[in-house]
């Protein structure tokens, strides 16, 4: 209660009855954590309250209100307060409709006391997301996935009452609009040990409400090399993804050096999504040979074209659609070179070639492709363990190319092929300065004397 009554609320209006301090921010004053944004509930007028208050913050009025549903908000430098007008009789009754108990408590401004009629502060104390009432999920689908969200973000667990109505209401979170579910997934996404909260969701029931595409994985067997099918397995690639992007810093400490953290960590979120998804066609290419082995041809590309589809639905950004677009059809390029590798066909170029397709995304599909492996099966066999050998030389070979990127310049431009050979602009003129800048950064080519010599034999050649 200390933390409650300590706060500053000099910017309230002078005679603050009937305002009160609602939801996260009560919860997370209690907790001592300083609060992002104010929530306030209004008995009365709430354009005078939001009026009043913008005057003493120097904060300007938006109104956020949609039909039936009316919101203030007072922006000033300081902070942002959102208000809102107190729609039952009382608090008491306003907080028995909020989603769960550790957001459904109160401070009367006035009174200065603690309105908990729901039982917040004991489930603060024990750590768990518990529902208002049984018609919580009723009222607003979203809070299905919220509750997941809330877990990872404040590692609290789900109490059993609350998870088992999330099973039983899962279906409704069809009727969510995409980018209200998105918005919580991607914040599950980005904490740094959410797979437990995932392994849950996927309990519930929940997951594949939210991604029916994954439903026809699961129970969808694999080859000899695989005793997971494959919603298992790619619900084991989050949780090695996780534990991979935990020790990157000290498994590979030369990738400070090309800001290769600052690439993984942007991404780490989408890495996630992808590693959900990098399988989910699979069951549509599943094929079984005459001796029996099974296969999934052309896997990676129908699982890209159905995550695109899923992308559009929980209206992801073009940049998010891109980042998962090319995890997940890439995600074997790395296996392929090292099957290349092993039979002694694979050179310079063309691994060099594998970072100028991928990119800068080439360390997230790298990593991707290491945890896709490390989650096959309950042990690593010795082909797996030569294949993320392989992996942390590809990440060396790719800290050297980034390297030689940012100090060699190009050895000759499009003006060279004019002047000197007397090409001119086309298809056929890209690829030559494609290929000679794969030679210049995997070393095959030093010097502006060796790229002419290269283009002219080529040339002859072709």
């Amino acid at each position: 209660m200390d933390e409650l009554a300590e706060i500053n609320l000099n910017f309230l209006p002078d005679d603050p009855d009937g305002i009160y301090l609602v939801g996260g921010i009560v919860r997370d004053l209690l907790a001592g954590h300083p609060p992002a944004d104010i929530d306030l509930v209004v008995a009365g007028n709430i354009d005078r309250a939001a009026r009043q208050i913008a005057e003493k913050t120097g904060g300007s009025i938006i109104d956020l209100g949609k039909k039936g549903f009316d919101v203030l908000r007072v922006a000033s430098p300081e902070t942002t307060i959102d208000i809102t007008p107190l729609e039952h009789p009382s608090i008491e009754s306003d907080l028995q409709q909020r989603d769960f108990t550790i957001n459904a408590m109160a401070y009367d401004i006035k009174a200065r006391r603690l309105v908990d009629c729901t039982g917040g502060q004991v489930d603060m104390q024990h750590k768990k997301i518990r529902m208002v009432s049984p018609a919580a999920f009723e009222k607003d689908p979203a809070r299905l996935v919220r509750a997941y969200r809330m877990a990872a973000v404040l590692h609290y667990s789900i109490a059993a009452g609350t998870e088992a109505a999330i099973g039983r209401h899962r279906h409704l979170i069809g009727s969510v609009a995409g980018e209200r579910v998105w918005a919580e997934l991607v914040k599950i996404f980005s904490t740094v040990d959410s797979s437990p909260v995932i392994m849950r969701m996927a309990a519930s029931g929940l997951l594949t409400a939210i991604f029916p595409e994954l439903q026809p994985a699961v129970g969808c067997t694999q080859n000899r090399h695989h005793p997971f099918d494959v919603f298992d397995h790619s619900l084991r690639v989050y949780d090695a993804l996780e534990t991979l992007l935990s020790e990157i810093d000290a498994r590979f400490p030369r990738l400070a050096s090309i800001a290769g953290n600052a690439q993984l960590s942007e991404h780490a979120a989408m890495l996630k999504y992808a590693a959900l998804l990098h399988d989910v066609g699979k069951p549509a290419t599943r094929q079984v040979d005459s001796d029996g082995r099974v296969r999934f041809r052309g896997h990676a590309a129908e699982s890209a074209a159905i995550a695109t589809a899923i992308s559009r639905r929980l209206r992801l950004s073009n940049r998010q659609r891109h980042v998962s677009d090319a995890v997940i059809r890439h995600h074997i390029r790395p296996l392929f070179l090292y099957l290349a590798s092993e039979n002694g066909s694979l050179g310079r170029t063309g691994t060099v070639r594998f970072f100028n397709r991928c990119g800068d995304l080439t360390l997230p599909i790298i990593v991707h492709a290491m945890a896709d492996i490390m989650a096959k099966g309950e042990g690593m066999q010795e082909r797996d363990s030569g294949f993320l050998n392989f992996c942390d030389g590809l990440l060396n070979a790719y800290i050297d190319y980034k390297d030689r990127q940012a100090t060699v310049p190009p050895l000759i431009s499009g003006n060279d092929l004019i002047a000197v050979f007397g090409l001119s602009p086309s298809p056929r003129f890209k690829h030559i300065l494609n290929r000679v800048d794969e030679g210049r950064l995997s070393g095959k080519l030093a010097t502006r004397n060796q790229a002419l010599k290269w283009v002219g034999t080529y040339l002859e050649e072709s």
